[in-house]
């Protein structure tokens, strides 16, 4: 019993996130242009991109303007088993390629999104998903496995 209570501890602290982000309030654009998962977040993993495929949570692009805040992780910088993990992720993105076509185009309609992709190298035909952050943020995944 003792061990179990204590996986169960180590696991609510490994899922649990840790980074902190401070902006400066008299910013007029904030990007950033990260493409490592533990520079925009931390606690970004397979399993996380892999759940907000499967269950349809995608970010919605409309509401991005041009002083919004974007992260760039690539995928190869996720957390976990990326060769156990690459399976389950080529399978929803397979399931839900509607939808991440949809995202694509998407984010081409969306001129302040484009650009600030554009320019922090974060190419449009190779992301698969965009979250937004409970900061308001958007996380932007790009599929950058070989």
């Amino acid at each position: 019993m003792k061990t179990i209570a204590t996986l169960m501890i180590a696991a609510a602290l490994v899922s649990a996130p840790f980074a902190a982000v401070a902006q400066d309030a008299n910013a007029t654009t904030t990007t950033t242009t990260s493409t490592d998962a533990a520079t925009a977040g931390g606690n970004m993993n397979y399993g996380s991109l892999i759940s907000s495929l499967n269950a349809g949570k995608m970010a919605d692009i409309g509401t991005f303007t041009a002083t919004s805040k974007v992260n760039c992780v690539k995928v190869s910088t996720l957390k976990g088993d990326a060769s156990a993990d690459a399976t389950a992720l080529d399978n929803a993105l397979t399931k839900n390629s509607a939808q991440v076509a949809g995202l694509k185009t998407s984010i081409e309609g969306n001129a302040d999104l484009k650009t600030k992709l554009e320019t922090s190298s974060c190419p449009i035909d190779k992301i698969v998903a965009v979250t937004t952050e409970t900061d308001g943020s958007f996380t932007v995944y790009v599929d950058d496995r070989t």
